[in-house]
């Protein structure tokens, strides 16, 4: 079975899908070109299933993804479809310190979103963001100015919890 034929399965439970395919790409049955290739058939609407999945993945300590995920996952960041902006930015934000040295563009998309007025978007953003800023390279930079900004004038409480607590720690490099 395809990703595309388990998500499009109407039988099947969301929950039900997206244990499927984390065991597909845990197992190597879904390798990275099945889950690029299932992006580029499926509407964005369903693709934030699919990122869901690879966001579980990234999280895993005892699975680590290619660098080409982190490519994929930047390409939703900024997508109309705000599951999938929600679940890109997580990824990335799980991937950052295994791939610091491809991060620019998404650093440039997690910033526009952290501008974004769905406090689930900034949150996710927030939550990149501060994964990244915590690697001694990005701490030293303007990322860390940049945020420190960020939290001054963010308002939601959650949010802002997530940049303390990655400030505090990036001082440490700077």
């Amino acid at each position: 079975m395809t990703i595309k034929q388990i998500i499009d399965d109407k039988s099947v439970k969301r929950l039900e899908k997206r244990k499927a395919i984390i065991e597909g790409i845990i197992n190597g049955s879904f390798d990275f070109s099945a889950v690029s290739a299932a992006c580029s058939l499926l509407p964005e609407k369903k693709v934030s299933l699919l990122l869901e999945a690879i966001e579980e993945v990234s999280r895993s300590k005892e699975f680590s993804l290619e660098k080409d995920y982190l490519k994929l996952s930047e390409s939703y960041i900024l997508s109309s479809d705000p599951s999938c902006k929600r679940e890109a930015s997580r990824i990335v934000g799980n991937l950052a310190d295994a791939f610091p040295e491809n991060l620019d563009h998404a650093i440039t998309a997690l910033l526009q979103n952290a501008d974004h007025e769905g406090t689930v978007i900034r949150w996710a953003s927030a939550y990149a963001l501060s994964r990244i800023v915590i690697i001694p390279q990005y701490a030293r930079g303007p990322l860390f100015e940049q945020i420190s900004h960020l939290y001054e004038k963010e308002e939601e409480t959650g949010v802002k919890n997530q940049y303390s607590k990655a400030l505090k720690k990036a001082k440490k490099f700077r």
